[in-house]
């Protein structure tokens, strides 16, 4: 069992969360690695079966599927039935314990600090916020890093309570400050990039509503990307954890390192049914 860690003390590793998958309507279901690449290894899921989705997780007849940084799917004895929150790399049961995935499509289940999830009020996609007590207005924040490791961050000038705008592996305060959050899990105010409200959100990506993509890298940089010359963001139309899929079909990929490639795909995507997010 994993234990609770303190900011500080985390072990640096090589890759991130940003892997995923699309479902199609006739279950055919595609995974992305953190490199960007998009594969099709076989394997079918009928949508109708899915009763739960994450970023690099979904549940299938209360069954647990994961997938690793190198968009391998993997198939676990965990079974899931009702969820009170989720995110990309995590979900809270309905016993109130954490269940976390790292990088290599493993899980932990922690269940020994379910008092602490019993009181969360805010998922994203590698963190989640907690009120320990109603009558006071103090909320606790905890990120969820690649190694499935979860933990309390206190970071210098945020009040969680004031975030507005929960997304993937960043948020947006009512202030219009905007933050990251590495795949160590740690939390970095952003202010030399001027990013209006977030209007459409993925795990690693988001539009602002000044029509800007926005990217995160696996260190928390912020940045701007160069464009597919195919890349229209008029159009797009799904997003996922790592990926967008335009009104043609066409899919777009956000790697580690923030970088957006179009990636070809033998299978029509604008019926892709089940998003990873």
């Amino acid at each position: 069992m994993k234990q609770l860690l303190t900011a500080g003390v985390l072990l640096f590793s090589i890759s991130a969360f940003s892997q995923s998958y699309l479902i199609l309507n006739n279950g055919v279901t595609l995974t992305t690695d953190t490199a960007g690449y998009v594969y099709d290894f076989g394997h079918f899921y009928i949508p109708y079966k899915l009763k739960h989705n994450g970023g690099q997780f979904f549940v299938e007849n209360k069954k647990l599927v994961t997938i690793n940084s190198k968009g391998l799917l993997f198939e676990k004895d965990l079974e899931v039935e009702e969820i009170k929150g989720k995110g990309l790399n995590y979900l809270i049961n309905g016993d109130d314990e954490l269940v976390t995935i790292d990088k290599d499509g493993f899980y932990y289940r922690y269940e020994e600090n379910t008092e602490i999830f019993k009181k969360t009020i805010q998922f994203g996609g590698n963190y989640f916020l907690v009120k320990p007590e109603k009558k006071k207005p103090l909320v606790d924040m905890y990120t969820i890093n690649e190694k499935g490791n979860y933990f309390k961050m206190n970071v210098e000038g945020l009040n969680p309570s004031d975030i507005t705008q929960f997304g993937g592996s960043y948020f947006q305060t009512k202030m219009g400050n905007t933050y990251t959050v590495s795949k160590l899990g740690f939390i970095f105010l952003k202010s030399d990039i001027k990013v209006s409200q977030i209007s459409k959100s993925g795990g690693n990506f988001f539009i602002d509503s000044t029509g800007v993509l926005f990217t995160i890298s696996e260190e928390g940089l912020l940045l701007i990307p160069n464009l597919p010359k195919n890349f229209n963001i008029s159009l797009i139309q799904k997003v996922g954890a790592n990926y967008m899929i335009d009104t043609n079909g066409k899919i777009f990929v956000v790697d580690k390192n923030g970088l957006v490639e179009e990636r070809l795909v033998q299978h029509d995507l604008k019926n892709t049914k089940v998003l990873s997010m």
